[in-house]
């Protein structure tokens, strides 16, 4: 190989080096580490998080929803700058920790009752945005005195939330933070709850009156799922069933009932009787009644006058006696499920199926199209074993009544979902490429140096062939060394050109083709000699 040459190879060699070194350099700086080891990152502490990654000058990092990427070599700058910076994302319970832990004991009873209440808020808003699809969220209560006697207080709150996108709040979500809020402050209740949501521009002010705190339209729910579920479950060997349920409750509320029940016959605990008699004398007063007792100068005489008697007697009988009593205490639950209703769909081609698995074809056969008579038969009789599957799982309907209807079999042809279109080779390719440019054309460049290397190694130049009609004259025995002859007639054409100077055509001769000048000049020494 000529100096040149090797100079070239030197150079391509260095090319390729240099090329697999940026390609793989490229990977050292890829956003392939999550910081904080993949924990997620509330919209809200991001901010946090970016400024102080602008205070120290870090810009190389991606942000994926609640992920932050940043290059794995440069992980302990970006954890050093939040700690720095305070913008390490506050965990549960944080805040009350840092209000107890700051405690004065100068302070106020009013500055640490704010403070803790403050410390309180920030707690239930973390809490409320670590909820799947919030955002953002805020918490403030206030508590307001009454006085009188027995002192009373009045607890409200306000919660604002912000659910991801341009998504909105459902009644089952605001029904989760009131009563979360309501729990986590002692007094409140979640009716003294309002939630905002920021998206919507809605305000659930916990009216209870409002159809989502109803307790009828909560219950019928409840019940419709349940059921549902239940059936869903025992007819899922259909492919593609679909059930719908419809339920009725009874609107009575909580009713108490007590009744008392006095036995027949009365049983006597005590019985006690009491007999009395009194008899009474009285003298009678005065003189002996007539005209001889008042006549004048009488003869004054004593006289008894017969007393008066009488005579009483009483007598008194009491039983106490008791009967049987018995005390009937029932309760009847409210809003039991009074009538229930329930739609089974069922697809056309779940028939087509039973009768292909009835009627399998022949090895090799075509596979048939079944009657439209035997297809209503098959019809009829899936419908009546799926009416008595799902009648054996509603409530039992009063004696004599059919309880069939209440369940509806129908059937519907499947529509067929156009299948996406997948997407063309030539697009993928173009995708691909967009993604990976870089990294062909490194391999690219890597290949093309590869490919020069072998052109130039191949493109070596071959020996001379010396002319014959300079070659040396040579005895006929010797014709096997017809080489050294061709050797020895390039080095005498060779010379025999006007050449100032042998010396330096031989060292030329040595520096351009070492190998062939080492065999011209062995060659001639053998000659010689």
């Amino acid at each position: 190989m000529t100096p040149g040459s090797r100079i070239i190879a030197g150079l391509l060699i260095v090319v390729i080096v240099a090329s697999f070194a940026f390609l793989f350099q490229g990977s050292m700086f890829e956003h392939d580490t999550a910081l904080l080891s993949g924990a997620a990152i509330d919209p809200a502490d991001q901010k946090a998080v970016l400024a102080a990654f602008a205070a120290e000058m870090l810009d190389d990092y991606k942000i994926e929803g609640s992920q932050i990427y940043i290059p794995r070599g440069k992980r302990a700058e970006y954890v050093a700058a939040m700690v720095k910076h305070n913008a390490i994302p506050p965990e549960f319970h944080e805040s009350m920790e840092e209000a107890v832990e700051n405690a004065n004991p100068f302070e106020s009873e009013q500055h640490r009752s704010d403070r803790q209440k403050v410390a309180k808020e920030k707690d239930l808003a973390l809490v409320l945005r670590k909820m799947r699809g919030i955002e953002f969220a805020s918490v403030h209560y206030d508590i307001e005195d009454k006085g009188g006697f027995p002192r009373r207080k009045v607890y409200t709150a306000s919660v604002v939330v912000r659910p991801l996108g341009s998504e909105e709040i459902d009644q089952s979500l605001v029904r989760s933070i009131r009563n979360y809020v309501a729990y986590s402050i002692a007094g409140l209740s979640p009716e003294h709850v309002s939630v905002t949501d920021l998206n919507s521009r809605r305000t659930f002010s916990g009216d209870v009156e409002s159809p989502a705190e109803d307790a009828y339209a909560a219950r019928k729910q409840f019940f419709e799922g349940a059921w549902q579920d239940k059936i869903a479950a025992a007819l899922n060997y259909i492919d593609g069933v679909n059930v719908t349920v419809n339920v009725e409750l009874d609107r009575k509320m909580n009713q108490r009932e007590e009744r008392l029940e006095h036995g027949a016959r009365p049983i006597a605990l005590l019985t006690s009787a009491e007999k009395r008699t009194e008899m009474n004398k009285t003298p009678r007063e005065g003189g002996r009644p007539g005209l001889a007792a008042q006549a004048p100068n009488q003869q004054a005489e004593l006289t008894t006058a017969p007393a008066r008697e009488s005579s009483m007697e009483e007598s008194r009988e009491e039983t106490a006696s008791v009967t049987d009593k018995t005390l009937l205490l029932s309760e009847t639950a409210s809003l039991t499920p009074q009538q229930v209703r329930v739609v089974v769909t069922v697809p056309q081609d779940y028939y087509e199926n039973i009768w292909h698995k009835q009627n399998p074809p022949a090895l090799g056969a075509q596979a048939t199209k079944p009657d439209a008579g035997v297809l209503k038969k098959i019809e009829e009789e899936v419908k009546k074993s799926i009416e008595s599957q799902v009648v054996t799982l509603l409530p039992p309907q009063p004696p004599g009544d059919d309880p069939y209807p209440q369940v509806h079999v129908t059937s519907v042809t499947r529509t067929d979902v156009p299948a996406t279109p997948e997407p063309a080779l030539a697009d993928t390719a173009l995708l691909w490429l967009g993604a990976n440019w870089q990294t062909v054309a490194m391999i690219g460049v890597g290949l093309f140096a590869l490919l020069m290397l072998r052109s130039m190694v191949n493109s070596q130049p071959e020996e001379p062939k010396l002319d014959q009609g300079i070659r040396l004259a040579a005895p006929p025995s010797m014709d096997e060394e017809g080489d050294e002859a061709d050797v020895s007639g390039m080095l005498k054409k060779r010379f025999t050109k006007n050449s100032p100077n042998l010396k330096d055509e031989l060292i030329e001769m040595v520096r351009e083709d070492p190998d062939t000048a080492a065999g011209i000049l062995k060659n001639w020494i053998n000659a010689a000699s």
